[in-house]
């Protein structure tokens, strides 16, 4: 099945495939300075990053540009939500269960 980021069937999106690419991917990418560095400059211009520019950043071992890629974090934090704190409580709505779970609904 082919890998599909926009599709809304689950199967399509979350590709093995496309998961061990990445991986392997970024595994080969984790000390290639010049493209984290480019990688952060694009975050830092908040043009979003992708999700094989993400897994790079997060198997990254250098304590520079991990240093770098902390006050980035930090610094973008602030640019959007100030000097407070947000929190978010994760609320999934689906008729999809990912574990094949069977659900009742009883209506009163």
């Amino acid at each position: 099945m082919n890998y599909d980021p926009k599709s809304s069937k689950a199967e399509e999106f979350i590709n093995d495939g496309e998961i061990m690419e990445t991986l392997d991917y970024a595994a080969k990418n984790k000390h290639n300075k010049v493209l984290i560095d480019s990688i952060l400059e694009k975050a830092r211009q908040f043009r979003g990053l992708s999700h094989r520019e993400a897994a790079v950043l997060l198997e990254c071992d250098l304590p520079e540009e991990n240093e770098a890629f902390k006050q980035l974090a930090i610094d973008i934090k602030h640019k959007i939500y100030g000097n407070r704190i947000v929190m978010f409580a994760p609320l999934y709505l689906s008729n999809y269960c990912v574990n094949g779970c069977a659900v009742r609904l009883f209506l009163i």
